[in-house]
């Protein structure tokens, strides 16, 4: 990797019970105040429509590698405070 890039790291972040429309925005725009965070919501990949279910089915959480650790406690305890979710890293 050439000298001055940064490695990020690439999560899709998922919650079980799914959370509403509302409610991820509301998260990314928590998780976006964190300097050098990227948030990106992915739509639900049911083809099926259901009025109470969520139309969002997660987000894709951009960070560098070299996060401050206070930013990675920041980031996790905002996730937790929507709920339980899980994680995968993609390279």
């Amino acid at each position: 990797m050439p000298s001055g890039e940064l490695s990020i790291n690439r999560s899709k972040i998922t919650y079980n019970p799914d959370i509403a429309l509302a409610m991820y925005r509301e998260l990314a725009s928590h998780i976006e105040q964190i300097d050098d965070v990227d948030v990106e919501l992915f739509w639900q990949e049911s083809t099926e429509f259901s009025y109470l279910g969520s139309q969002i089915g997660g987000l894709w959480l951009s960070r560098p590698q070299n996060i401050p650790v206070r930013s990675q406690v920041l980031i996790e305890n905002i996730l937790n405070h929507y709920g339980t979710w899980t994680s995968e890293t993609k390279e």
